[in-house]
């Protein structure tokens, strides 16, 4: 008697709700996220550069107002003259300093985001990966059925012609009911064939997007988190120590 076919089918869909999503360029960070980091890094360097050479005219103008400071014989307006031109490059140190301070800031702001956007790309990937992943589960246990649906048709003819050849002895007229038998049930079996290979084929599909697909990185929680940044960025209420992930 031919068995019926067993599929197996890994439990890893059988549960949660198949989350449906419009198609994304799973290429990371924007290209105008790149931009502005590279944007950012070159206000770092130019900041960086120019508050060298304002520190080291700090250094300078200090230098001079120190050594009008120590003669005896500078005149008031030499003093004022000399304290202000350090004063003012302190200043102009200072303001370079925040400068660079900002720059740096931002560099950060901009990472994060870019951060972000890696993050909402892979997870996107994944979540296409599972979809992908329960639809080949689902093709893959209709499949078996239909084929275990044909091998319990098999069956039940087989068990109906053993109870008519056990008749046969003392009723001869059951021979043309166990030929027809008979011939259904080659019809059956080369049909079982068929469908047993298309749920075979069906399984190793299912079973080679199990081991290759990156279905395992989707975050649920990710999801969720994107969903609710973007609702309070568009209510004007974002907050992220509310919604940090």
């Amino acid at each position: 008697m031919i068995k019926k076919v067993i599929m197996a089918v890994s439990a890893v869909c059988a549960a949660g709700v198949l989350l449906l999503a419009s198609a994304v360029d799973a290429k990371a960070a924007l290209p105008s996220t790149y931009d502005i980091i590279n944007d950012a890094n070159a206000q770092i360097a130019y900041n960086e550069q120019m508050y060298a050479a304002a520190k080291a005219s700090e250094a300078e103008l200090l230098a001079v107002f120190n050594a009008v400071k120590a003669n005896p014989a500078h005149s008031q307006l030499e003093y004022e003259q000399a304290a202000y031109n350090y004063t003012n490059a302190v200043n102009t140190s200072q303001w370079w300093l925040t400068g660079l301070n900002n720059a740096k800031a931002y560099l950060k702001n901009i990472s994060d985001r870019g951060a972000f956007e890696d993050k909402f790309a892979a997870n996107k990937a994944a979540l296409a990966d599972l979809t992908t992943l329960k639809a080949a589960k689902t093709d893959a246990d209709g499949y078996a059925n239909i084929a275990n649906g044909v091998a319990g048709q098999i069956a039940d003819i087989e068990k109906a012609i053993a109870g008519y050849q056990a008749q046969l002895a003392t009723c001869p007229s059951l021979q043309s009911q166990i030929d027809a038998l008979n011939a259904q049930l080659n019809v059956l079996k080369a049909d079982y064939a068929v469908k047993a290979a298309a749920a075979s084929e069906k399984s190793a599909l299912f079973n080679n997007y199990v081991n290759t697909l990156n279905y395992k990185a989707f975050s649920l929680g990710f999801e969720d988190y994107q969903h609710n940044r973007e609702y309070q960025r568009d209510n004007d209420n974002w907050d992220p120590k509310v919604y940090n992930y």
